[in-house]
């Protein structure tokens, strides 16, 4: 579905219309078909077949130069109700008065939804690197959710709650931060390539930002990636000691078990023993071991086996 946006001037806000303009327009599709390109490359006269890579959802981010064409290749980013991370082609588009921005995907809830990206930008040019800024901006927010599970999963390790359904989440939110560092990573360098194409000047200016802007990012999941590693080391430093010093106090407790059936074994057996006659013979060997096991008690918890 193709939709038109026209304004007369740097400081009026786009206005939709019905009919496609020839000039002074921006085009904005989504869930675009075949016969949405074939209109596109027909009315603007736009190279159709690099329009259709569009349609191939495994494209990677690139530039294309055809003249005064330039086509540039971005990937949008959406968060599943599952915390899955999926990604999608959009391919960025000017010539002459004329800019394009067309997804096969439904852009609802993206920045580049509708073109308020860069109201006051100039040319198709600044059109197209504010809408690039943009689509780098939804990588941001979901980075920015992405590191909320991460420092919440953190604290609750430091009260012992994390439980494996946490470590099961990581499985995801790794994959999510791959999918960042691949798509962020093509489109790094696609500005540096549009930083090589640009005269130099504002739009030079604005390519520069739009690199630091990815490579902050860059850095970002860097750090969240070593956030993950400390919460998983710590909890298998955290589970292996609980897990010793179980293993000491049932050990312990074994041990404190096994003394007085030694004694109550000994005694219950079917042969002439000391004192086994006298009436405080009984009494005289619980005592003794209740002594035994206090006294192996006490000298476990003196040596800080449990």
């Amino acid at each position: 579905m193709l939709k038109y946006y026209v304004r007369h001037s740097v400081r009026e806000e786009f206005q939709r219309v019905e009919v496609a303009p020839r000039e002074n327009t921006w085009v904005h599709g989504e869930l675009v078909t075949k016969e949405d390109l074939h209109t596109l490359a027909d009315t603007y006269g736009l190279q159709l077949s690099t329009l259709r890579d569009v349609l191939d959802k495994d494209e990677l981010p690139r530039v294309e130069v055809r003249g005064e064409e330039l086509y540039v290749f971005v990937r949008t980013a959406w968060r599943t109700k599952h915390g899955q991370v999926m990604t999608a082609p959009v391919l960025l588009a000017k010539k002459g008065t004329v800019f394009v921005s067309v997804s096969a995907v439904s852009t609802d809830g993206h920045k580049l939804a509708t073109p308020h990206a860069d109201l006051e930008a100039a040319d198709t040019t600044s059109l197209l690197l504010g809408t690039f800024a943009a689509v780098i901006s939804d990588y941001q927010e979901l980075m920015v959710h992405t590191s909320h599970v991460i420092h919440d999963t953190g604290q609750r390790l430091r009260t012992h709650e994390v439980t494996n359904q946490d470590f099961i989440r990581f499985v995801t939110v790794e994959d999510n931060l791959n999918e960042y560092r691949l798509n962020l990573n093509g489109m790094l360098v696609v500005a540096q390539r549009l930083h090589e194409t640009l005269e130099r000047g504002k739009d030079a200016e604005a390519v520069e930002d739009i690199v630091l802007y990815v490579r902050q990012l860059l850095v970002a999941i860097d750090s969240h990636r070593q956030g993950i590693t400390s919460i998983r080391n710590a909890y298998s430093t955290i589970a292996n000691n609980t897990l010793n010093q179980r293993m000491k106090t049932l050990t312990v407790l074994t041990l404190l078990v096994t003394l007085p059936n030694v004694f109550y074994g000994m005694y219950g057996m079917n042969l002439n023993l000391p004192f086994a006659e006298e009436p405080w013979a009984y009494g005289a060997v619980v005592a003794f071991t209740i002594l035994v096991v206090v006294t192996v008690y006490v000298l476990a918890k003196k040596r800080g086996i449990f």
